[in-house]
């Protein structure tokens, strides 16, 4: 796989859990797109989270829940990790490359692609609610949205 395609995978990679951010491409190779099934039927709960490889806080925070979880969240769950080939370098993303908070609403690029494609598959799932899991990395007031 490149690292420009989008790799949809059905459950965690080995070795996923315990990777710093750094390293997950590594593991993952490219933007992923992970479904875990959960303990409960219904429809998954959209986490993005790595959309600036400089912004850790998400896929940590992830990591130390799912750990707890054994790798099975209680309800399903999808869960989008944007930029490691930014994160490999503590980039908030890499010359040539788009930031990937603003590929959402369409352009021209690979990543745009994967954003589609991620969008397309989330609404085929009718997911109930999504979350965008990232930090700020300059000196900014604390807010939530």
């Amino acid at each position: 796989m490149s690292e420009s395609e989008l790799q949809v995978l059905s459950s965690l990679p080995e070795g996923f859990l315990r990777c710093g951010s750094r390293d997950l491409y590594k593991v993952l190779g490219g933007p992923t797109l992970i479904h875990l099934p959960g303990n409960q039927p219904g429809p998954p709960l959209f986490i993005c989270t790595l959309l600036h490889g400089n912004e850790t806080t998400g896929i940590e925070a992830l990591q130390i829940i799912l750990e707890r979880y054994g790798g099975c969240p209680p309800r399903p769950i999808s869960i989008f990790i944007g930029n490691v080939s930014a994160a490999q370098y503590g980039e908030r993303f890499l010359s040539g490359q788009p930031d990937y908070n603003r590929i959402w609403t369409g352009g021209q690029g690979h990543e745009y692609t994967t954003a589609r494609r991620v969008l397309e598959l989330m609404k085929e799932l009718e997911v109930c609610a999504c979350i965008d899991i990232h930090n700020n990395t300059g000196r900014n007031p604390h807010y939530a949205i």
